[in-house]
């Protein structure tokens, strides 16, 4: 629009230049053709790309408020997964808090009758019932832990600690499924960029499904390793260090046919013992979140191995355990 306002201010110049007018008078119709051409171009933009700018930005503020309630839902839903599975551990834990209150209580009625006359007797019977009673601490501090809603936090986490936490959560639970634990771990730490809570939550939720996958008892391993592999998304395949972690049953496997579905939202094996089909799913979610993921090895009536890589921070590099 601008060049033909300009257009016509030169054609009029030339006309009135031709006509024998002034110089003077083919500066002003020229002078005169740019304003109007400044003035059409500034029009279009009001009447065009304004409204365009308005609505981009219109997109941009929906496309951010979609976003937030998304990471809100997940957010949610991941914390309502963390609930289902301190259900799943209520009843081992309140097995495992009713021994030291067992002792509490016969040492408390043993000093109260008067069973308790010297002062070495009361002072055993004492210590005994402040043992147990910060045992009762630990197990609800805990629990409390594990369920408290905490903002994400990236941070250097020692994946080591974690596991022995997830250890310490579920040894409730495999005592009273008749299962016993064999865990190798290193005694050095292995630094990870990540979230400890949400670590916590996935191998909590594997260490469970391995105990529940064995309803006639067996052993469950928890092991890590040290691999040098590229990242599943790396299109060059550049080799990186890994840390793996092994969570094993001698439970009732998995169908061949089930395996490419286990980390599906809403898909569970065992739908009829209250399963939600939530979990691996999560868990899938938070290891990738960490730049890792999760893979299973399993046969039906043999067993089924979780294997979790996650990257290893690379100045902890050769610290890592080879079990």
């Amino acid at each position: 629009m601008l060049g033909l306002f300009a257009l016509l201010a030169v054609g009029c110049a030339l006309v009135y230049g031709l006509a024998g007018q002034r110089l003077s008078l083919l500066v002003v119709v020229v002078s005169t053709g740019m304003c109007v051409g400044v003035v059409a171009a500034g029009l279009a933009h009001q009447l065009l790309f304004k409204p365009l700018r308005r609505d981009m930005l219109r997109q941009l503020a929906a496309a951010k408020q979609a976003s937030e309630v998304h990471m809100e839902a997940v957010y949610q839903l991941r914390h309502s997964d963390r609930i289902s599975t301190l259900g799943r551990l209520a009843s081992s834990v309140a097995h495992e808090l009713g021994n030291p209150l067992n002792v509490i209580e016969l040492r408390a009625q043993l000093i109260t009758s008067g069973g308790v006359t010297a002062l070495p007797q009361a002072q055993q019977n004492a210590a005994a019932i402040l043992e147990q009673t910060r045992r009762m601490t630990r197990i609800i501090n805990e629990i409390l832990s594990f369920v408290r809603m905490q903002p994400a936090r990236i941070e250097r986490v020692d994946l080591i600690d974690v596991l022995r936490k997830a250890v310490s959560l579920t040894l409730y639970a495999s005592r009273k499924h008749g299962t016993s634990m064999v865990v190798d771990l290193p005694e050095k730490g292995i630094d990870l960029d990540g979230d400890a809570g949400k670590l916590l939550q996935v191998f909590v939720n594997l260490v469970l499904n391995g105990i529940e996958a064995m309803p006639s008892g067996g052993v469950l391993n928890l092991c890590t390793s040290d691999e040098l592999r590229p990242a599943l998304d790396d299109p060059e395949g550049t080799p990186r260090h890994f840390v793996r972690i092994d969570v094993s049953d001698q439970g009732v496997g998995i169908a061949a046919e089930l395996l490419p579905r286990v980390f599906e939202a809403f898909f569970s094996t065992k739908s009829a013992q209250g399963g939600t089909g939530l979990g691996l799913s999560i868990a899938q979610g938070i290891v990738q979140e960490h730049a890792g993921w999760i893979d299973v090895v399993s046969e039906l009536g043999h067993g089924a191995t979780f294997r979790v890589y996650l990257p290893v921070r690379e100045a902890r590099v050769g610290e890592t355990h080879a079990g």
